[in-house]
């Protein structure tokens, strides 16, 4: 079986990172370079940096905040924020940036999607794809979470392969932050029908999670919560299981901790 990539996604707001709940109710958690240095000591395959006030802000996410954190990070490092032009995109991937997400674009400009495929290869592009449930049906929204778009779910994510995307980070908004694990019928629906992978995020709180959305289809697995937070208080601590503990988790066995330790 092919290793599933599990990895922790940031939320960048203003002076520092959030996690949210349901796309609101953002509580602080601390410094991004902190974080980042240690996921680098817990040996971090990947890491999603996303600047969630800079759409609403009218501005990208900063080159330079990209730039600090591609010095301290040890590790591949995608980004998004706010992203709308190819020349934004290039000053990323200049500042040490290795994929970029895009989300509002994808409806404002879609091209930007082919843009940066044919000019980094499709693994540089990621479709960021925000999904609540409404009645029986799903419905993309973008702006973080502010504003519906018409289009179909299964459309917008066939039209994002299509454009070139190299993957699609799929959230949900119903789950994120609720740490009550993935939306695995929303994993399933859209995995059938692309042949990218999709990354799921929202909803993962414990290794307990991370099967479910695997077995639904999902490629990747990142988290928030899962990697902010420690125990049902919600007690600020940035972690990382190790690889072996996930695999574990993957195949169905949740290791105690003793276990681990004589690991």
């Amino acid at each position: 079986m092919q290793q599933v990539r599990v990895f922790p996604t940031l939320l960048y707001k203003g002076r520092g990172i959030y996690k949210g709940v349901n796309f609101d109710d953002h509580t602080y958690l601390g410094d991004v370079l902190n974080a980042t240095r240690i996921y680098n000591d817990c040996e971090v395959d990947e890491l999603c940096l996303l600047d969630i006030g800079a759409r609403s802000e009218g501005r990208c996410i900063s080159p330079d905040l990209v730039d600090k954190v591609a010095t301290e990070c040890m590790m591949p490092l995608a980004v998004g924020g706010g992203i709308d032009t190819l020349e934004q995109a290039k000053s990323l991937f200049d500042s040490g940036a290795e994929k970029i997400v895009v989300n509002s674009a994808a409806f404002i400009s879609p091209e930007l999607i082919s843009d940066i495929a044919g000019l980094y290869g499709n693994q540089a592009v990621v479709a960021s794809v925000d999904v609540k449930k409404t009645d029986d049906s799903y419905s993309i929204f973008s702006n973080n979470g502010k504003s519906v778009q018409e289009t179909p779910l299964l459309d917008h994510v066939k039209n994002m392969e299509a454009l070139g995307a190299g993957e699609i980070l799929l959230t949900s908004i119903d789950k994120e932050g609720t740490r009550t694990g993935y939306d695995t019928e929303l994993i399933k629906y859209v995995s059938d029908i692309i042949s990218i992978p999709v990354i799921a995020n929202g909803g993962a709180a414990t290794l307990e999670h991370l099967k479910p959305a695997m077995d639904a289809g999902a490629h990747a697995l990142t988290s928030g919560s899962m990697f902010v937070f420690h125990g049902r208080r919600r007690a600020v601590l940035v972690n990382f299981p190790q690889r072996f503990v996930i695999d574990e988790a993957l195949q169905g066995n949740i290791l105690d901790p003793l276990a681990r330790a004589r690991r």
